[in-house]
C-alpha cells in the first residue's frame, strides 16, 4: 500500500514538474530577452529530459548529434528563441501523449519518409496540411479573423517546406512564422508544430 502511495506521489511531481517546465518557457518566450536567464532554462530543460524524449535535439540549433550535445556558447537570441520553442511544444506533445516518447512506444525510426519516392512525399506532406487546416476551422476559440490568418500560415508553411532547399535556408524562412506562433494559443501550437518539423523529415 505504501510502494503504491509513493508511486502516485512520485507521478503527481513528475506531471507538475512538467507543466511548470512548460510555463516556464511561455514565461520567458513572452519575456525581455535575458541571455544568460534563456541559456540557463535550455540546459536545465534538455538535461531534466533527454532521457524522457528521444532526439531532443532534433530540429534545434546548435545540437551534434554524433556528439548528442548542443554548443550553447553558439546560440544567440533568434536561435534560442526557436529552441525553446521547439521544447515548449516537445513538452506538450509529451504531456498529451500520457508522459510517454511517442516516438519509442511506436517504434518509429524516424526513417519512413527516407524510403519513399518524392512524389509521394509531397502527397503525404498535402494530406497532413489539409487536415490540420481542418483542425484549425474547428477550433470554436479562434475569431474568423485568427482563422484566416492561421490558414494563410499553414499555407505558407507549406511553401517552405516543399521549397527545393537545403534544410538550414528553410529553418531561416521558417523564423517569422515561429515568432508569430510564440505569441498564439497552446491549441494552436501543437497543431502547427509537427507541420514546421516537416522541414527535418525533408531529403
Amino acid at each position: 500500500m505504501n510502494d503504491r502511495i509513493l508511486d502516485i506521489d512520485f507521478s503527481t511531481d513528475f506531471t507538475r514538474m512538467v507543466d511548470e517546465d512548460i510555463q516556464k518557457c511561455e514565461d520567458t518566450l513572452n519575456s525581455s530577452y535575458d541571455e544568460n536567464k534563456w541559456k540557463d532554462l535550455h540546459v536545465e530543460l534538455t538535461a531534466k529530459y533527454s532521457s524522457h524524449i528521444s532526439d531532443i535535439g532534433a530540429n534545434m540549433y546548435c545540437f551534434y548529434a554524433q556528439a548528442n550535445s548542443f554548443d550553447i556558447d553558439l546560440m544567440g537570441e533568434e536561435s534560442l528563441k526557436h529552441n525553446l520553442f521547439v521544447l515548449k511544444n516537445k513538452l506538450i506533445a509529451f504531456k498529451n501523449y500520457g508522459y510517454k516518447n511517442r516516438k519509442l512506444v511506436s517504434g518509429d525510426k524516424g526513417i519512413n519518409i527516407q524510403n519513399h519516392l518524392s512524389a509521394t512525399q509531397t502527397q503525404t506532406v498535402t494530406i497532413s496540411f489539409e487536415a490540420v487546416k481542418k483542425q484549425i476551422e474547428g477550433m470554436t476559440g479562434l475569431s474568423d479573423a485568427e482563422t484566416e490568418e492561421t490558414l494563410t500560415k499553414i499555407d505558407e508553411i507549406k511553401a517552405i517546406v516543399e521549397l527545393k532547399e537545403p534544410k538550414k535556408s528553410k529553418w531561416q524562412k521558417i523564423k517569422p512564422i515561429l515568432t508569430w506562433l510564440a505569441n498564439k494559443s497552446v491549441d494552436v501550437g501543437i497543431a502547427l508544430l509537427p507541420l514546421i518539423l516537416k522541414i527535418g523529415e525533408q531529403l
